[in-house]
């Protein structure tokens, strides 16, 4: 029996760096940059900067479920 692929966190994986996505913060989808990914005990995560209201550029480690591209 074969493990089941999800689907979003191959597609995540495979994207050349960096690229552009939407990442959830606060309920509302942002445009940012994911610039690095790692398999964590936790899960799939991406490292994406975004751009938060009125404050510098932030950069921060997300999972695969608040990341689309």
């Amino acid at each position: 029996m074969s493990e089941s692929v999800d689907h979003d966190i191959y597609r995540l994986d495979h994207l050349q760096l960096p690229a552009h996505v939407h990442v959830r913060i606060g309920g509302d989808w942002r445009s940012g940059w994911l610039i690095g990914c790692d398999r964590q005990l936790s899960g799939w995560h991406g490292l994406v900067q975004y751009q938060d209201d009125g404050l510098p550029e932030t950069t921060a480690w997300f999972p695969a479920e608040e990341i689309r591209w």
